[in-house]
């Protein structure tokens, strides 16, 4: 038998060998661009008076601001402030901050205090 006849009598077969292939790349994230290890979520914020950078670390469990006109450190918030930090969220105005578990504290800007927090 050659391939002709194989693909004659089963024509669904390059269906399913693209649909594994498709799911193999799925399951390994082959392509996907990851952030490597320990280095945080960036995001921005600013309003009429603050221009900020706002750095997640998850190794250290801080949130760490930073001006993000000249770069230099501005104020470091640790676990007893925000929680345990994972990465950072924004969403209608407010920032979250997101620890391993899922729980979100919504941190007020640019008071730095921690408002709510949802637990899953």
């Amino acid at each position: 038998m050659n391939l002709a006849t194989i693909l004659r009598i089963h024509p669904w077969l390059p269906a399913a060998g693209m649909l594994a292939g498709l799911l193999a790349i799925v399951l390994n994230g082959f392509g996907l661009v990851r952030p490597s290890a320990g280095s945080g979520s960036l995001m921005r914020w600013h309003d009429a008076s603050h221009d900020w950078l706002l750095v997640a670390d998850d190794q250290a469990n801080q949130l760490t601001f930073y001006d993000a006109t000249d770069g230099r450190p501005l104020q470091r918030l640790g676990p007893s402030a925000v929680g345990d930090v994972a990465v950072l969220a924004q969403r209608d105005g407010r920032l979250f901050v997101i620890d391993d578990d899922g729980t979100r504290n919504e941190l007020k800007l640019p008071q730095l205090q921690t408002v709510a927090a949802n637990v899953p």
